[in-house]
C-alpha cells in the first residue's frame, strides 16, 4: 500500500510540474520585510545558487537544517521532521495549480486557505484509509526572479506544520553573496 501510494504522489507531481502555459501577465510584487520569528535562524542560500536568505527553525533546538540542490535544480531544505520545503524557479502559477487540483483524478482536493501570493491545500484518495495530506504552494518574486515554493512531497506534515512553514517562506529575502577582495 506505501508503494502505491507513493507512485501515486510521484505521478502527481510528475503531472503538477510538466503542465506548463503561457503566462504572460507580468507582476509588480515586492517582498515584504522578513518579520522576526521566535525559534528561528536567517539560513543564507548562496553557496547552492540561490541569492537568497531565509527563516527556518533554530538548530539549538531543531538540529541543523539540511540543504540539498538537486539534480532538478530545485533546493531542499530540511529541519527535523517538522520542516521540509522545496525552493525552485518557475512560474509561480496558482491558478494553473487549482486547476489541476480540480481536475485530478486520484486525489480529492480541498483549498484550505489562499492569498496572491499561496494556497494551503489538502488531499484525500477517498475510501482508501490513506490519512489526509497537508500541502502549500507560495509564489514568491525576488527581483525579477519568479520562485515556487511548496512542502517535500514525501513529507507528512500537519497543518499546523504547514502555517509555520509557510511563515518561514514569507521571510525569503534577496541577499548577495559578499564579493571577497582578491
Amino acid at each position: 500500500m506505501k508503494r502505491a501510494l507513493y507512485f501515486i504522489m510521484i505521478i502527481t507531481a510528475v503531472s503538477l510540474t510538466s503542465c506548463g502555459g503561457d503566462n504572460t501577465e507580468s507582476s509588480n510584487d515586492t517582498v515584504e520585510a522578513p518579520k522576526e520569528l521566535k525559534g528561528y535562524e536567517e539560513l543564507d542560500l548562496n553557496q547552492w545558487g540561490f541569492q537568497m536568505s531565509i527563516m527556518v527553525p533554530a538548530a539549538e533546538q531543531n538540529g541543523e537544517a539540511e540543504v540539498v540542490l538537486t539534480e532538478r535544480g530545485a533546493l531542499e531544505i530540511t529541519v527535523g521532521s517538522a520542516y521540509g520545503i522545496e525552493i525552485m524557479y518557475g512560474e509561480g502559477d496558482i491558478d494553473l495549480l487549482k486547476m489541476d487540483l480540480k481536475e485530478d483524478l486520484v486525489f480529492s482536493s480541498e483549498i484550505v486557505k489562499e492569498d496572491e501570493k499561496f494556497i494551503i491545500y489538502k488531499q484525500d484518495i477517498p475510501d482508501s484509509g490513506v490519512k489526509t495530506q497537508n500541502h502549500f504552494f507560495y509564489r514568491a518574486q525576488i527581483g525579477s526572479d519568479v520562485y515556487e515554493v511548496r512542502d517535500l512531497i514525501d513529507g507528512n506534515y500537519g497543518a499546523g506544520m504547514i502555517e509555520k512553514m509557510l511563515e518561514s517562506v514569507n521571510t525569503l529575502k534577496e541577499k548577495k553573496q559578499a564579493k571577497v577582495e582578491a
